[in-house]
């Protein structure tokens, strides 16, 4: 038995398994070029002073 150290998934060929990695790496990749526009928490403005 072959297993993805990624998910844990397991295969009865090392073939398939190759296959299967190449998944995490698209998604890994795809992860790492998506830009957040999300602001972290401490980066937000505090406008409850305003008024």
């Amino acid at each position: 038995m072959f297993q993805c150290v990624t998910c844990g998934l397991k295969f009865g060929e090392e073939k398939r398994l190759e296959i299967h990695s190449k998944t995490h790496e698209k998604r890994m990749a795809k992860n790492k070029t998506k830009r957040s526009t999300k602001m972290p928490d401490f980066e937000k403005p505090d406008f409850s002073h305003v008024m």
